[in-house]
């Protein structure tokens, strides 16, 4: 059987089993779970890339299988794959166009695959009993523009109900980070009448296990036992780090005049504790609608059934840490030569001062020339000064610009917006009575960025 599809413009062929053939509920060709689980084991085994060794002679590097090799004997047991290598891979593209369209089902599925590769390929003949979980981890190369990577970054105010079971990318500012929890992987529950012992697995994100009501442990010719005889044996559960994000789009993601919209991320495992507020990143996952609670049902008291309206969230499979934006400059060795010239020059104080809004002039009946100066001084900023008798003087210094309308006060500021690597535009609506300064709160839940 070969089924097509269409990605970027190029139709591409995925190859199956004869029992696989046929059209799936949503209009779409699937791949049976055990052939991609194949190849994917075959990907994470044979993906190399050539590196120059001695003599000028290539060297194929084994990347992912390498990897792992070296993650687990370090005690880190996840693997880091990127999508732009699924994609250029003839195994791997066929697991990337899956991990798009359903994440959820197949994420499960790779990870008991490396389960697998674990024991081929790190414990070898010394197999132990109990096998760790390796955690899969998605990356992807994006930037802010969409000018490069195959995914590009979408906004959270276009996460709409058709992307729900998708993987999506996102980028924001982080502004709340719960602390870290410790959720159950998996339940060992043990009966109380007749100590028969059953496990049960519960899946990644906001989602409960269920506990059946009755023991089957009983031959059918003695007596049941009764119902819900279950009892948690703690120590034999295996639990896992469970975390809560709140991630706020970008500044200049905000379209003019309204408020930035943020959104729930959940991460467990390696990418928990992974930034503060106030980080920007770009997350890769599976946007996800549950309910609001655990086995929530509707209110009421003869109405039965759940709640219709879902609680969205992103659960985290990916985690890059200020990748793209103007989180950070990056400044090349030859700027930082053209610097340290600039630095010995007399007149460097006046060619700053000149480049502050070179578009606004100045003349004998303004001070204009003296605002360029003090805007310069609140870009550089200053250091910090401690006083003999331990007052503390900040470096910093506001500027409040009063003057008659057509005075250039507003271009000034979106100058300085311009300019500096991090900064807000805001006017009107936009600015409430708290101010714009921002603060790190600490609260019962963890600790949230408040302005």
């Amino acid at each position: 059987m070969a089924s097509l599809f269409q990605e970027d413009g190029a139709i591409r062929i995925i190859e199956g089993p004869e029992q696989s053939d046929g059209p799936s509920a949503d209009g779409g060709f699937r791949v049976e779970p055990n052939v991609i689980a194949n190849k994917f084991k075959k990907f994470v085994r044979e993906y190399a890339y050539n590196t120059a060794g001695a003599g000028g002679i290539n060297v194929g590097t084994l990347k992912y299988r390498e990897q792992l090799q070296q993650n687990c004997s370090r005690g880190e047991y996840y693997l880091v794959v990127n999508l732009n290598d699924l994609n250029t891979h003839e195994d791997g593209e066929v697991l990337a166009h899956a991990l798009q369209d359903r994440p959820t089902e197949m994420v499960p599925l790779c990870e008991r695959v490396l389960k697998e590769l674990y024991k081929e390929l790190v414990a070898g003949d010394e197999a132990e009993d109990v096998v760790p979980f390796i955690q899969l981890v998605l990356t992807c190369d994006v930037d802010l523009e969409g000018s490069f990577g195959t995914m590009k970054p979408m906004m959270i105010r276009d996460l709409t109900s058709s992307e729900v079971e998708k993987l999506v990318v996102v980028q924001g500012i982080v502004i709340s980070v719960k602390k870290a929890k410790h959720k159950a992987r998996k339940v060992v529950m043990k009966c109380s009448n007749c100590e028969n012992m059953k496990e049960i697995t519960v899946p990644d994100g906001y989602s409960a296990a269920h506990i059946p009501s009755g023991c089957d442990g009983r031959p059918a010719l003695l007596e049941k036992c009764p119902p819900n005889p279950w009892v948690i044996q703690d120590e034999l559960c295996e639990f896992v780090d469970d975390q809560t994000l709140k991630l706020q789009e970008l500044p200049e993601h905000v379209p003019v005049g309204e408020m930035p919209r943020s959104f729930d991320l959940h991460v467990h495992n390696h990418l928990v504790d992974k930034c503060v507020p106030g980080t920007r990143l770009t997350t890769i996952g599976a946007f996800c609608a549950t309910e609001r609670a655990a086995g929530s049902s509707m209110a009421g008291g003869r109405g039965k059934g759940t709640e219709t309206v879902k609680y969205s969230y992103i659960k985290v499979i990916g985690l890059d840490v200020a990748q793209g934006g103007k989180a950070a400059l990056d400044i090349s060795q030859e700027e930082e030569e053209r610097f340290a010239q600039l630095a010995k020059d007399p007149e460097i104080r006046e060619k700053i001062y000149q480049s502050i809004a070179p578009s606004i002039c100045a003349s004998k009946k303004d001070v204009i020339d003296e605002v360029k100066k003090a805007l310069a001084c609140l870009l550089f900023g200053g250091s910090r000064k401690y006083l003999p008798d331990g007052t503390r003087m900040r470096g910093d210094i506001n500027i409040l610009l009063m003057g008659d309308p057509g005075t250039a006060k507003s271009q000034f500021l979106k100058f300085a917006e311009k300019a500096a690597p991090i900064a807000v535009y805001t006017s009107g609506k936009g600015s409430s009575a708290a101010g714009l300064t921002a603060a790190i709160v600490r609260d019962r839940d963890g600790f949230s960025l408040e302005g």
